[in-house]
């Protein structure tokens, strides 16, 4: 794994991070690159928002484009919500729909 451009962002309160994945096309997915930038930076996997993970054309490389968050608060104030959905298994996101459905029908309609 290699930081490729780090960007900080004092507003936002986040570091955007282009990182390259040699040799791991077909062989790593989100979760894992995720925590092979938590590993590295020294931080919770919770600080961390995988942006896209996409091949290098004609080689076997990855690169990826993650927000490193000062605290897992200004994430939830900042990231999109699809971002963290994107990394939940099939039942997760089944059982998160169905919760989400549930409140609609419990809330009053107007």
């Amino acid at each position: 794994m290699e930081i490729v451009t780090r960007k900080d962002s004092k507003l936002l309160g986040r570091s955007e991070l282009e990182v390259l994945f040699a040799d791991k096309a077909g062989a790593l997915n989100r979760k894992d690159a995720i925590k092979e930038v938590a590993q590295a930076l020294n931080t919770s996997e919770g600080k961390i928002t995988l942006i896209r993970l996409s091949p290098e054309s004609g080689s076997r490389a990855l690169v990826g484009r993650f927000h490193v968050y000062d605290s897992e608060d200004e994430k939830k104030k900042v990231s999109h919500n699809y971002l963290s959905v994107r990394l939940l298994t099939k039942e997760e996101k089944e059982a998160l729909k169905a919760a989400k459905k549930k409140a609609e029908t419990a809330a009053p309609a107007k």
